[in-house]
């Protein structure tokens, strides 16, 4: 029987939690749960003090610190695959050269932007923006500004991003790219990345207990959304569109704009699953995912108002586990995910936000066409977002990784 290989987790945590947190979290688990040896290692950008500031910028191109920790910790307990989600900033892309010149396979999942675009969202000025892969190069993004509202550190992070180019890290000291979305695999063709190296693979939720969804004349009488509150999420639109449709909507999450959501509709609720209230528009702020759960399987549907480039969003994978129909703003990303009028609804944001018009077309289904959707989105799950069909994709792609034959491993 073939050993499983032994693997090492790399991932730079965020300073406000989201959905790639917990896709990594659940990996570790998935993983120790099917025998093999998991080591993790996990940085973030929380260090404070005048210190800190000095060496951001050189931590951004090489974190000397990371490349020892992780050489060590390869040629220590023989790693065989060091697996990196996130490594900025203070991981660095130190992390690869560390874990090739200790002579470990290295594996990147992408699951933002990054590496095309300097803030990773490939949005700005509240609309998506591809100009820095369309030009390749990231002189708009330095002239935006978009790293950190910083002409400096857009600057430095530009600079470090084509110093790796000129010196291959991401062409030659990572051995497979692991891509959520189409989108990202455009985009790392473009880079004259093989796609032998590129391999599709996408998250998954193993939280729920997975059973079958209730009818769907069972769920209540409120719309749902659950994310950050940040300007590319379409949050204000999402409350305007509510604002004029009079319908029932239950906003949760925390971020940037929440102090301009509850602005808008009063105080936040003392009770996420109190939604009778007289108030169309409730708030309360974000909530663990166990308790997430019974918001899902109430809810008449989720709301997905992002106007960026979502890269595969775990409410989505959540909703559609508890067969919740998702309505999402669309994108060439959410088509794989949601289905037009099969397992939910997508409208478009150009030239105007047609949420409501889609809204109403829903709602002007009948009970038995919509408990079909709902049975459609949870059938979507069964079939894409397993733990099962995750932890098969990750031993086919450890074990190729580790049959294939050695490349050098000389920086």
């Amino acid at each position: 029987m073939q050993q499983n290989p032994s693997i090492l987790l790399i991932h730079n945590t965020y300073l406000q939690k989201g959905g790639e947190d917990s896709v990594v979290a659940q990996e570790l688990d998935c993983l120790q749960k099917e025998g093999y040896l998991v080591h993790s290692l996990f940085f973030n950008n929380s260090q404070k003090g005048i210190g800190s500031l000095l060496r951001y910028p050189f931590q951004l191109f090489f974190n000397l610190s990371a490349f020892v920790k992780v050489y060590r910790l390869v040629k220590k307990e023989r790693i065989n695959i060091v697996h990196v989600h996130n490594y900025f900033y203070t991981a660095s892309p130190a992390v690869f050269w560390g874990a090739k010149v200790a002579g470990a396979k290295t594996v990147m999942t992408l699951h933002n932007y990054r590496l095309f675009c300097l803030n990773g969202l490939l949005f700005q000025q509240n609309q998506p923006c591809t100009l820095c892969p369309d030009q390749k190069s990231f002189s708009p993004g330095i002239q935006r500004k978009c790293f950190k509202e910083s002409g400096f550190f857009s600057w430095a992070l530009a600079l470090s991003n084509k110093l790796h180019q000129q010196v291959n890290t991401f062409s030659k000291k990572i051995d497979r790219f692991v891509v959520i979305n189409p989108l990202q695999e455009q985009l790392l063709l473009n880079t004259r990345i093989p796609a032998n190296k590129i391999m599709y693979k996408p998250n998954f939720f193993m939280g729920f207990d997975h059973q079958a969804p209730p009818p769907f004349e069972s769920r209540d009488d409120f719309y749902l959304y659950v994310g950050r509150l940040n300007p590319e999420k379409g949050i204000q639109e999402l409350v305007q569109a509510f604002q004029e449709n009079g319908k029932k909507l239950l906003i949760v999450g925390d971020g940037p704009l929440a102090n301009w959501v509850k602005s808008q509709i009063g105080t936040p609720t003392n009770s996420p699953t109190d939604t009778t209230t007289s108030t169309q528009i409730t708030y309360t702020p974000a909530l663990p995912r166990e308790s997430l759960a019974a918001l899902y399987q109430r809810c008449k549907a989720l709301i997905l108002p992002s106007r960026w480039y979502e890269g595969q969003p775990m409410t989505v994978i959540e909703a559609q586990s508890t067969g919740a129909i998702v309505i999402a703003a669309d994108s060439p990303n959410m088509k794989r995910m949601v289905n037009h009028g099969i397992n939910g609804f997508l409208y478009p944001l150009e030239p105007s936000n047609q949420l409501n018009e889609v809204i109403s077309i829903f709602e002007a289904r009948s009970v038995e066409a919509n408990d079909g959707m709902s049975k459609a989105a949870y059938q979507q799950f069964l079939r894409s977002y397993t733990e099962e069909q995750h932890i098969n994709a990750l031993k086919l792609l450890y074990h190729f990784e580790c049959s294939s034959k050695e490349h050098s491993n000389q920086p």
